[in-house]
């Protein structure tokens, strides 16, 4: 074999060999891609593992995390505004719901019924000016959050209208208060004073209102309305007072 031919020959193998190590890799990397992707990807991911989450509701947040701690999950705890009609303390609602199925870790959110540490009575404020409102609002240990205009008018600006929570309930001291305040009376047109007479307070309180006008009475007890001022018929402007009497108070 001359030396073109060795050289040839030479450069043959080496193809070879260059060819045959880039299979071997090749063949290595899918090998590796299928071993990856059938055993290790599984384990990372664990699609196979499924948990059904348990029922915490009614349980105390200690118990509630024991039972989730024992199902491999995480949790959350969320406190709710009291709720005076279910037990307090105590898990009364949660997400995701029992009984779904979750990967293992999964963070599960629980809420407490948390008792207040005190209650107290929200005060009528209606017909106060929102000065007034607020500091009996703050003299109960609740808070004035907001403030907003309402379509009722009364004989005066910034007299309170409506209020919620309502007057009389029993709240957490801190409970958050919204007032309504009025844009005073309308003038430039007149409305008629309607006949109450005869009708119980509630009714004649809902008549007034309806017709455009303000009625306060705060004597005026339950039971028939046996006077009014002014009297029907009369024209005033929207948001200026009828009074009603009872027998109690006329």
């Amino acid at each position: 074999m001359d030396r073109s031919d060795r050289g040839g020959f030479l450069s043959v193998l080496g193809d070879r060999a260059f060819w045959l190590g880039l299979g071997v890799i090749v063949a290595g990397l899918v090998v590796f891609a299928l071993l990856f992707n059938s055993a290790v990807m599984p384990i990372w991911t664990r699609h196979d593992a499924a948990v059904q989450v348990p029922d915490v509701k009614e349980l105390t947040p200690d118990e509630a995390q024991n039972v989730l701690l024992l199902a491999g999950l995480d949790w959350e705890e969320q406190e709710q505004p009291y709720n005076p009609n279910v037990p307090a303390d105590v898990v009364v609602d949660q997400s995701p719901a029992s009984g779904t199925t979750v990967k293992p870790g999964r963070r599960i959110y629980y809420y407490v019924n948390v008792s207040p540490k005190q209650l107290v009575v929200v005060p009528d404020v209606v017909s106060l000016s929102e000065g007034k409102a607020r500091e009996d609002v703050g003299d109960r240990g609740l808070v004035v959050d907001r403030v907003e205009m309402d379509t009722v008018r009364t004989p005066y600006e910034n007299t309170v209208t409506r209020q919620m929570p309502a007057s009389d309930s029993r709240v957490p001291v801190g409970t958050r208060v919204t007032l309504w305040i009025s844009p005073g009376v309308e003038s430039g047109r007149e409305v008629t004073v309607p006949n109450v007479v005869g009708m119980s307070t509630d009714e004649a309180r809902a008549a007034i209102s309806d017709a455009g006008l303000w009625v306060d009475s705060p004597r005026a007890a339950e039971g028939a309305v046996t006077r009014q001022d002014p009297a029907k018929g009369e024209r005033l402007n929207p948001g200026e007072e009828v009074r009603i009497y009872t027998d109690d108070d006329a």
